[in-house]
């Protein structure tokens, strides 16, 4: 792989380090001495049908990435156990009720593999089938004539609304105990949504390289005090770690916001405000906000089926910040998904929503 070499004044020499990694393009855009590839669980490859463009830590070059393999099959695959006896030797013995029924071999027990979901009629399969279609940007009530169509189930819109609450709440507090490894520049910006017929801000921060969606705050106003909030969320989902610099429009709370919550006596981050869509330079470096500006877009184009929100504290921020860093792959990324770049491998496989839902719920239980 042939790396240009980049030229550094005085000024970017004292003010950015180089790293010391060889096969590495210098940086006069992130210090990132301690912070390479490697941290990110990255690796240079030379095969450039599978270059990618990364913003993140270094460089506007091309460059080819991959990520460690996982086992698909063996993850799609993971046996379950009898309920009865935990042994992993079964047949298939019928269906009760649209559910797969399982026979053991060992003490003769039949069996469903739904050890977390006694109570519900429906199969684990058709709780994430819901929630896909949902954060796709389908109504509950089309959910529920597709699950009739296809699935033959009668299930109200409501249980369908009860299941998307409960289950997101328990995902979400699983995967919040573990750490992202972020990048060293993050972006903030806020847009209108309607909720119940008034419009509210709601505030965004996410990291440029991993594009891992940090905060989601919703409020009235767009003083000091709710840009506060939504980074004082951004620092607990990070678990202490603070960004080197946050690009931000050109709103004046964000200035007053970031002195307060991140300027110490050892540490400082820059602000980099007034960055439009073109950018801007910032010590010969460029910046850009669009990351966060193509987050709106998603949110926009879900939030536009529902025709607005109930409540604030709405389990659709919740469940789309979910979404968008664990299920929904992005292009940019060469199809991974942003928890995938934050060293977050949770091993879900191609059944991510049955995978990491079976994850939260065996979590919640062991807790228990």
């Amino acid at each position: 792989m042939t790396i240009k070499q980049t030229r550094f004044s005085p000024v970017q020499q004292e003010y950015f380090q180089r790293p010391q990694q060889k096969g590495y393009k210098e940086c006069n855009r992130y210090r990132i001495a301690e912070i390479t590839l490697e941290n990110f669980g990255l690796k240079i490859i030379n095969d450039p049908k599978n270059a990618t463009n990364i913003q993140g830590v270094g460089s506007h070059d091309r460059m080819s990435i991959t990520t460690p393999d996982e086992n698909k099959e063996d993850i799609d695959n993971k046996p379950f156990c009898c309920t009865h006896c935990g042994s992993e030797s079964y047949i298939k013995y019928g269906k009760n009720n649209g559910k797969q029924v399982y026979k053991c071999k060992v003490c003769n027990c039949k069996f469903v593999d739904n050890l977390y979901f006694e109570k519900l009629k429906a199969e684990p399969k058709i709780i994430c089938l819901t929630l896909d279609l949902y954060f796709k940007g389908c109504s509950l009530r089309k959910i529920s004539d597709h699950l009739k169509q296809f699935y033959e189930l009668e299930i109200a819109h409501t249980t369908l609304f009860n299941w998307i609450g409960k289950y997101i709440k328990i995902m979400d507090k699983y995967v919040s105990q573990f750490k992202p490894k972020l990048g060293t520049v993050w972006q903030v910006d806020e847009m209108m949504v309607q909720v119940d017929g008034d419009w509210f801000y709601l505030w965004n921060i996410m990291d440029e390289f991993t594009r891992f969606h940090l905060a989601s705050v919703i409020s009235k106003e767009r003083n000091v005090e709710k840009a506060r909030k939504v980074f004082q969320v951004a620092k607990k989902r990070s678990q202490g770690d603070r960004p080197l610099s946050i690009v931000s429009d050109g709103l004046g709370s964000y200035k007053k916001a970031i002195n307060k919550e991140f300027h110490t006596k050892k540490h400082e981050t820059v602000h980099i405000g007034n960055t439009g869509i073109r950018g801007k330079y910032y010590k010969n470096a460029k910046f850009f906000n669009n990351g966060v500006e193509r987050l709106h877009g998603t949110i926009r184009e879900r939030n536009k089926t529902q025709r607005g929100l109930e409540k604030e504290d709405s389990v659709f921020f919740k469940g789309h910040q979910l979404y968008y860093n664990f299920i929904r792959p992005h292009d940019s990324l060469n199809g991974y998904t942003p928890a995938h770049f934050a060293n977050l491998y949770l091993n879900l496989g191609n059944k991510k929503w049955e995978n990491l839902l079976m994850q939260a719920i065996e979590n919640k239980n062991n807790k228990n």
